[in-house]
């Protein structure tokens, strides 16, 4: 276990960490963003190249200096950890429906039995996720009831701190006003952002050998921007444009960010969404529990998913939606939910019917049957 002592909450069981692997992985060199010159005209639009520099490489990239104290990202990684490790019987009453989930609407534990893993993800894994924009005000668990106003400052740092810092430089990246990319996630519209707590469990060699070491397949997110607390376990990889999947190697107390489908949408194509998947570990942390915290930013409900006016994007010749159709946020949501250029990322470890399982092997069905909405002109 790592020598380094974890934040103790009271009443909170403690967890500390694992030790970074010792392992030399093929490791993907990211940007990393130094928020510190944010604050500073002069190097803001250094980290505006930067930040172009590192959506156009990767579409991944790291943020330090983000701030969210030492602290309190400790704090919500133990949180967390306990959440997760509730019995099953306190879980259950507040696992997500069928319905919520297919309507994108992310909220609580994932199902339990055949219907989580229909979902996509595999029996070891759990999560639970809290809404920024909840108007059901869903209940908690009894022992996170006590930190909700921790959760929410938490969430209230990733979006004034982080999220609209990068969309301010996506603004100077674009050549235009702050407002016009800012509108897009503006607070106090519906939206489905949220919070998620996750937690991948050390699986049997037999379900390692079954899912092909692969604990979430391939994939793209469906936001704008993805924020993963850093955590020391080596698991996450990314599909690289030399065709080449590379690992993400962790930089303490860091976020490791994303671009998603909706902001590659926005963008003509300019900020690529790109490939990821989460693998066994390497063998000295291939028995730890990997814990996530992971904040999904996405634009509000309303929002059309077509590139924004830029004299950039026309300058570029990519100011053309890239889909033949043009959906708002919500029915995208609902469209992907339900299979819309669903695609197989994994073919480097080929499954053989019979053998392999599929960890995309079915989905939500809504019960009124899906129906897409386009958005209007």
């Amino acid at each position: 276990m790592s020598s380094v002592t974890a934040t103790t909450i009271p009443g909170i069981p403690k967890f500390v960490p694992c030790a970074p692997t010792k392992e030399n992985l093929d490791w993907v060199d990211l940007i990393n963003l130094d928020f510190k010159k944010f604050d500073d005209p002069s190097t803001r639009q250094e980290l505006a190249k930067e930040l172009l520099d590192g959506v156009t490489k990767h579409g991944f990239l790291t943020i330090s200096n983000h701030g969210i104290s030492n602290e309190l990202y400790e704090r919500q990684v133990q949180l967390a950890n306990t959440v997760l490790t509730l019995p099953p019987e306190e879980k259950a009453p507040y696992e997500a429906t069928p319905e919520e989930d297919a309507k994108g609407r992310y909220v609580g534990f994932k199902p339990s039995g055949e219907l989580g893993i229909k979902g996509g993800f595999h029996k070891a894994l759990d999560h639970y996720n809290i809404l920024t924009y909840d108007p059901e005000n869903h209940a908690h668990p009894a022992i996170l009831r006590p930190h909700m106003e921790e959760v929410q400052q938490v969430i209230a740092l990733i979006r004034s701190q982080v999220l609209r810092k990068l969309l301010v430089l996506i603004s100077m990246i674009l050549g235009i006003p702050e407002d016009r990319i800012l509108e897009t996630h503006a607070l106090g519209k519906e939206s489905t952002e949220y919070l998620r707590y996750m937690i991948y469990n050390p699986r049997s060699n037999e379900d390692n050998d079954k899912y092909r070491d692969l604990y979430l397949a391939g994939h793209t997110d469906w936001g704008s921007f993805t924020f993963l607390f850093a955590q020391p376990i080596s698991a996450l990889q990314i599909y690289t444009t030399a065709g080449e999947w590379k690992w993400v190697q962790y930089l303490p107390r860091s976020l490791v960010v994303n671009v998603g489908e909706a902001l590659e949408l926005l963008t003509g194509g300019l900020f690529k969404a790109t490939i990821h998947r989460v693998v066994k570990p390497p063998a000295d942390q291939e028995r730890e529990k990997r814990i996530g915290v992971i904040y999904f930013a996405r634009p509000v409900d309303e929002q059309r998913l077509e590139p924004i006016e830029s004299p950039l994007l026309k300058r570029l010749g990519i100011d053309k939606p890239l889909d033949e159709t043009v959906y708002n946020m919500a029915d995208y949501l609902n469209a992907r939910k339900h299979g819309y250029k669903r695609l197989d990322f994994d073919n480097d470890r080929p499954r053989q019917d019979g053998v392999h399982a599929d960890p995309f092997h079915g989905k939500y069905i809504d019960p009124e049957g899906f129906k897409p909405v386009v958005a209007p002109v």
